[in-house]
């Protein structure tokens, strides 16, 4: 039997260290990601490393592509592990500067989308670890997200929901911090509420391109929107008319965006085509049948909520819930759900709170045909609109 040498131990030691190294670098290496394009409405160009042309449903883009839409025009675009959901809409030049990810114990993204021109629309609906980055880098400034809906262009960033960190780019590094409801324009320093009209059209759109690209999660996600929208209108009519005016906003904006965003659902189901087209019009038909229970939950979410972050107790709370959602319905077996369903948001719910932010705290109503699912945890919703100078 050989006996190795001094020599001979150090260089195997050497090369087993050598070799745990590589296994360990090669492990964290960064995957290269992919945007798949699901739907193309219009008209859509791309350019890339390969050359470019005319975008089709089924293409497959990497980092480094741009897309450049027409007038009348969208792209959604299924970003994956890298953000899920992403609209580019009319009119609207979007480069995929970065895309990829890492999976070493933890998945960890490294996204960045740059809206050139017009505006896009994200809906991070699964929210990212602490060391991802997902940003929207504008002519304004750069937007970092890990679950969260948002609007975005060249001058506003707009959070529907979810909370947006905004380096200004003329800021001097100063960091701005957007919470549901709110948005940042080019030039401003501090972040402003968002009109609900804003925050119902940034609803619309993004409930648009989740049917389209992630249809499993369309109807929590209309729900968790009209929540949010309901909550936000809430809060601001309660600060000068108290309970009763924030009951009635909360009533009015639930039926109004419940209504609105199941005729986005539609629409998406309209122009879908072959096994996704099923899908949408099934989820669809069972929205429009949950109608008045949905509507009545995000009703009282929204009165409840918007009660407690204006400084009500909690018992007052309640009582808004169950009055907006009687205002809804007639049903007061639905009545008495939704306040039962409304119960742990109110609950969470603090003064001084973003009232957009915890309207999505639980999914409320009949998303599968009748039983309540609180998966928010798993999927936390974060739209984001961003809109560029043109």
């Amino acid at each position: 039997m050989k006996i190795l040498g001094r020599n001979s131990v150090f260089y195997l030691g050497s090369a087993l260290l050598a070799a745990v190294w590589l296994f360990a670098a090669a492990a964290q290496a960064a995957t290269p990601g992919a945007a798949l394009v699901k739907k193309v409405v219009g008209t859509a160009n791309y350019t890339d490393a390969r050359g470019g042309g005319p975008l089709k449903e089924g293409d497959i883009l990497m980092a480094g592509a741009t897309i450049t839409t027409g007038a009348g025009s969208y792209v959604d675009l299924d970003m994956g592990v890298n953000g899920n959901a992403l609209r580019v809409e009319a009119d609207s030049t979007l480069a995929l500067n970065k895309l990829d990810y890492t999976r070493a114990g933890e998945t960890v993204v490294n996204t960045q989308v740059e809206v050139k021109k017009g505006s896009s629309v994200s809906n991070v609906i699964n929210k990212l670890s602490k060391a991802s980055k997902y940003e929207i880098k504008t002519a304004a400034g750069v937007a970092g997200i890990r679950g969260t809906v948002v609007g975005a262009s060249p001058t506003t960033i707009t959070c529907l929901v979810g909370t947006i960190s905004f380096v200004p780019a003329a800021g001097g590094g100063v960091q701005i911090v957007i919470t549901g409801g709110s948005k940042v324009t080019a030039g401003a320093l501090a972040a402003v509420k968002a009109g609900t009209a804003e925050t119902s059209n940034l609803a619309r759109a993004a409930t648009g391109v989740t049917a389209n690209v992630a249809a499993n999660l369309v109807a929590q996600t209309v729900q968790q929107f009209a929540a949010a929208i309901a909550a936000d209108a809430a809060a601001d009519a309660g600060k000068n008319g108290g309970a009763a005016a924030a009951t009635q906003a909360a009533a009015d904006t639930a039926k109004t965006v419940m209504a609105d965003l199941l005729a986005a659902v539609k629409q998406a189901a309209a122009s879908a085509t072959g096994d996704t087209k099923a899908i949408i019009q099934a989820i669809a038909a069972n929205l429009e049948k949950n109608a008045a229970a949905n509507t009545a939950d995000a009703a009282a979410k929204g009165a409840g909520i918007a009660v407690k972050v204006n400084g009500g107790t909690e018992t007052a709370a309640k009582d808004a819930a169950k009055a907006a959602a009687g205002q809804t319905t007639t049903d007061q077996s639905i009545v008495t759900k939704a306040v039962e369903n409304a119960n742990s948001s109110i609950g969470q719910a603090k003064q001084g709170d973003s009232a957009a932010n915890h309207g999505t705290s639980g999914t409320t109503g009949n998303v599968g045909g009748g039983t309540a699912n609180n998966n928010a945890a798993a999927t936390t919703t974060t739209t984001i609109f961003v809109s560029p100078t043109k």
